[in-house]
């Protein structure tokens, strides 16, 4: 219960301890998480590894994933235990803790609840028609050439051709299998598995809203039962950390950002938990598990994730090492556990899952990310993206105009003739027309909402403080974890491309809740009226977010599907239909014309000018 103790609130129980039914239904949703964080893994090993030996993905992968999983999931809770460095001090739960009654139900829940949000996400992802152009040239291109059979370990997507059961054929001319093949696929193995069970390749998607729900429910049980928030303030957190405007403008794409930073997010947390633990002297098995997981996804999602995950791992690696330097017993375990760990971990990652692209890459071109880098190898589309005004400016002052600037996509791409630029803004104002951009996938400048530049400000005054609080206060470690984080996220702004793009800056978004999470950890009354100020522009700024791309989501698949409809009785009792694509960006329409059972011819130009989504017949 809540009581008050000497004028403060006291949100522990009696005991001194989490009120025990919150814990238990917030350790189910956290399992329920994990539960389909290791779902995904379990698709690109078991995919992948079959097609060493030359196994294509089939109807039957999911179903027999998700039985792998379930194994996995009640070992992985029979035998998870937290173990200290003191031999004498481990704790191990008994035979009868571990097959009590509560523990059963406990794990049979957090695998109902994952299997429902699963489901459900395949069913909404089903329902809504990714219109993108990303989305409908190369992303769809792998994924349904996987689904009919490719196997990008030995072969190219460009010769894997309609005879052999592609829906469409892709010619010299078209540079989206360059990506197919080169690109890190994990999100689109995955997609294929779910197209493969499925038969509606709009439901491969999934993975955005699971990566979303398992970002949610990792923070949710991090922010409750180690950083001791009251449950609100941890539900606050890991909403707004989850469901932000880069994971909502793309949740209904195939677009690889959202699982990038969602990812990306379950790193940091683990990093710093496991940080906490080696404080404590613990080492906690189950947490390098969830990073092993968290960091396979993030690296296979895209290139980026893993230049992430080998810059922030790496560095607490090295800053667990220096901390425990003094201790050489100690330091030797902890540098061959962690050393091996990241081996494996680094294995499977880039060996296993990556095989295809980082190590196919390697052998063939010289280059694990080719092709933007190596022989031969093609400009980064960042490079072309950026507006005239700002391309002559450093990362950093590129950073700042976008994070000041309205909401808006000032790509040549989209405007070759010029004459859009980023337009400034003050802090906390926005418009309506700026608003309604918001259902754009890939939004270049203000991509973190329009309320972004206001938390930007708030975020750099709260990081000072937070500096200055562990100095006075000697919070050595946290100072350091802080430290470690800011540091390279400005660096990394600093020195890569695209610093204006949001989508391809994540980490900036972590720190802006590292600064929310620390003013919910006060208890002075000014500082609880300054977090819920926070947390209220937090929330508003997701909400107009949410508000536009979900509107747009919605009115775009209504239009489509009343459209197919038409299509689907104009080719009811028709050997095939001519049909011309409305642009190069079409192709991927031609696997969800498959989807319906529909023969077409794709012509230069068609007699008809019935329009449908992204062609004509």
């Amino acid at each position: 219960m809540q009581t008050k103790t000497g004028g403060k609130l006291n949100l522990n129980n009696k005991k001194g301890t989490r009120p025990m039914k919150k814990n238990k239904i917030i350790m189910t949703v956290r399992d329920s998480s994990i539960f389909l964080l290791m779902f995904m893994t379990i698709i690109l090993i078991y995919t992948t590894t079959l097609w060493i030996i030359k196994i294509p993905i089939t109807k039957s992968h999911l179903p027999l994933e998700f039985i792998i999983t379930v194994a996995t999931f009640i070992a992985w809770q029979i035998f998870k235990t937290t173990r200290t460095t003191k031999k004498e001090d481990e704790k191990r739960p008994t035979i009868k803790e571990i097959l009590s009654k509560e523990k059963i139900i406990q794990t049979a829940c957090a695998i109902l609840i994952g299997t429902v949000i699963f489901t459900v996400s395949a069913y909404v992802e089903g329902k809504i028609y990714d219109t993108t152009s990303d989305g409908n040239t190369y992303h769809k291109l792998a994924v349904g050439s996987m689904k009919n059979g490719w196997n990008p370990l030995y072969g190219s997507c460009k010769d894997f051709t309609e005879e052999e059961g592609n829906a469409l054929t892709v010619n010299e001319g078209n540079i989206n299998y360059l990506w197919a093949d080169h690109y890190a696929i994990g999100t689109e193995i995955i997609g294929a598995n779910v197209y493969a069970f499925s038969g509606n390749i709009e439901t491969g998607k999934v993975y955005n809203l699971i990566m979303m729900y398992v970002c949610f429910g990792v923070s949710l049980g991090y922010m409750f039962t180690e950083k001791k928030l009251h449950i609100v303030k941890a539900l606050v957190i890991s909403i707004v950390l989850a469901i932000n405007p880069i994971t909502l403008t793309q949740w209904g794409t195939y677009y690889v950002d959202t699982t990038v930073l969602t990812a990306l997010f379950v790193t940091l947390i683990e990093l710093l938990s496991i940080s906490k633990d080696k404080s404590e002297n613990k080492r906690c098995l189950e947490k390098y598990f969830i990073l092993g997981m968290s960091i396979a996804l993030c690296s296979n999602a895209k290139f980026t994730g893993l230049a992430y995950e080998v810059a922030f791992c790496g560095s607490f690696y090295l800053y667990w090492l220096i901390k425990l330097r003094k201790n050489k017993d100690v330091l030797k375990k902890e540098f061959v556990f962690n050393t091996i760990f990241y081996i494996i971990a680094g294995m499977i990652t880039i060996a296993v899952i990556g095989g295809s692209s980082y190590l196919m890459n390697t052998i063939k071109h010289k280059h694990p990310f080719y092709p933007l880098y190596g022989e031969n190898h093609v400009e980064n589309m960042v490079n072309k993206e950026i507006p005239e005004s700002v391309s002559k400016r450093s990362y950093i002052e590129q950073f700042l105009v976008s994070v000041f600037s309205e909401g808006i996509n000032v790509s040549p791409a989209y405007y070759p003739e010029g004459g859009i630029e980023p337009v400034l803004k003050v802090p906390f104002m926005f418009t309506k027309e700026e608003l309604g951009r918001y259902c754009i996938p890939d939004i270049r400048m203000g991509g973190f909402g329009p309320l972004y530049s206001g938390i930007f400000i708030i975020t750099l005054i709260v990081i000072i403080v937070m500096i200055i609080d562990y100095i006075r206060n000697k919070k050595i470690d946290e100072l350091i974890q802080l430290l470690i984080i800011t540091i390279l996220s400005v660096a990394m702004v600093a020195i890569l491309g695209g610093a204006y793009w949001a989508r391809y800056i994540p980490y900036v978004y972590f720190i802006s809740v590292m600064a929310l999470t620390y003013l919910m950890e006060k208890r002075k009354k000014i500082i609880n009226v300054c977090a819920i100020v926070f947390a209220a522009i937090f929330i508003g700024n997701t909400l107009m977010v949410a508000r536009t791309s979900t509107k747009s989501y919605l009115e775009n698949s209504r239009y489509i599907k009343r459209n197919f409809v038409e299509f689907e009785n104009y080719a009811k009792d028709k050997e095939y239909v001519d049909i011309e694509l409305n642009s190069r960006n079409c192709q991927g329409i031609l696997y969800n014309i498959d989807d319906r059972g529909i023969k077409v011819k794709v012509q230069e130009k068609t007699d008809k000018n019935r329009d449908v989504f992204m062609f004509k017949y």
